[in-house]
């Protein structure tokens, strides 16, 4: 995360739980893709409200946040977070939960965060948060599958500023379709793509949710 963009989420932090929603739109997702008990890495955790949503569900949540001011609100909004939260960023995650999860995650969630890499670093994060994955069990159903799950902002072109946003935060539309191109390299097909326009008309972005999963043959 660049410097600009840092700066838009150090003050940001400070008025969350004013403004943020009680609901993720990714949630409803998760629950059915997901089965309940899976291990999930939320990346780009932000204020925790995901991985807390999870962790009520019966999920078992871990999540990465770059910014220090969203990890540090987070564990105030969110104190039962402790122990499962790190700092790690894309486009190079490492393996920041390896001796919590040497094998990797059942899910991967990276939602609304994309759009803050370079075009030039998106086929590097988009191989990272699949490195976060275990590979498939044979005999595993098509369900049971690792699964990445994506929430892929498109803002409209008058709303941006080169690279940047109205907020001064680094912003790139990166089309679904590259990013299915893309993961095909690290054996994720894409299982199902959806797309909403609910809050175009207020804030000029339609929003991409992309589910892929792990193919059999990956080791």
């Amino acid at each position: 995360m660049d410097a600009r963009t840092s700066a838009f989420y150090d003050t940001y932090a400070t008025r969350l739980a004013a403004t943020e929603a009680g609901r993720s739109a990714m949630l409803s997702t998760l629950q059915a893709t997901l089965a309940t008990g899976t291990w999930v890495l939320d990346v780009g955790a932000g204020s925790g409200r995901d991985m807390a949503a999870l962790l009520e569900l019966g999920f078992e949540a871990l999540g990465v946040e770059p910014n220090a001011a969203m990890r540090e609100t987070a564990l105030r909004l969110r104190p039962d977070l402790a122990g499962r939260l790190a700092d790690a960023s894309l486009p190079d995650l490492g393996r920041p939960f390896s001796a919590r999860r040497p094998h990797g995650f059942d899910a991967v969630v990276c939602s609304a965060v994309l759009m803050h890499v370079e075009p030039a670093g998106l086929a590097r994060a988009l191989a990272s948060l699949a490195r976060q994955l275990r590979p498939p069990v044979d005999g595993e159903s098509a369900q049971r599958r690792p699964a990445l799950l994506i929430s892929l902002p498109e803002m409209l072109a008058e709303r941006l500023s080169g690279d940047r946003d109205g907020d001064g935060r680094r912003f790139h539309n990166h089309e679904p379709a590259a990013v299915q191109a893309l993961l095909a390299d690290s054996m994720l097909e894409l299982e199902s793509a959806s797309t909403s326009d609910v809050v175009l008309a207020g804030t000029g972005t339609r929003w991409h949710t992309l589910v892929f999963r792990r193919r059999l043959g990956q080791g």
